[in-house]
């Protein structure tokens, strides 16, 4: 049985901001997110490895319990085992062609901060998340690209085993462009 081209590296265990600065070091900025307690948060990094949020101030690590980084290339995890310590993996490598999964909410703000928009869904409120490319409208979906790892047994069946982050991508709805019709 093998993984279609995953490769998974152990980065390590310690403390969530080292393992981000480590992550960034090199070279490439990225977007990511962690559960705290109280809530989720987006953020983007840069080589530094310093989580920022949309207002461009630096997020507060404390009480994370697990976060995920990526970039194009890799991606970062990063879960809590005691005391402000984790264990976090690295995982790149090629692998199927690239999906995605659509998150909660649609756009009501494109522009909280340059390169950020607002989703909002009534479940969770509003989502402040960072998106490349050009400014969404309105509406908009906000999409998590991923790409698929499949392993084939003895008996050749195939399954996904893992996915990797690789972005964040908005679209129109798929709804947007049809009127609302009297009921005949």
């Amino acid at each position: 049985m093998s993984t279609t081209g995953r490769v998974v590296v152990d980065r390590g265990h310690g403390p969530v901001g080292p393992a981000l600065r480590d992550f960034a070091s090199g070279g490439t900025a990225g977007v990511g997110f962690c559960y705290r307690p109280a809530d989720v948060r987006w953020f983007r990094f840069g080589v530094d490895g310093v989580p920022t949020g949309p207002d461009g101030a630096a997020l507060d690590l404390t009480g994370v319990f697990e976060l995920r980084a990526f970039t194009a290339a890799e991606e970062l995890r990063w879960r809590h085992v005691s005391a402000g310590s984790g264990s976090a993996t690295g995982v790149g490598g090629g692998g199927l062609a690239e999906d995605r999964r659509l998150l909660w909410g649609t756009v009501v703000d494109p522009a909280p901060g340059a390169g950020w928009v607002a989703l909002h869904d009534a479940r969770i409120g509003v989502l402040h998340v960072p998106v490349d490319g050009p400014a969404p409208a309105d509406g908009h979906l906000v999409w998590l690209r991923v790409v698929e790892y499949v392993e084939q047994d003895r008996h050749g069946n195939v399954a996904v085993v893992d996915e990797r982050l690789v972005g964040l991508t908005a679209s129109p709805h798929p709804n947007a462009d049809q009127e609302e019709k009297p009921d005949e």
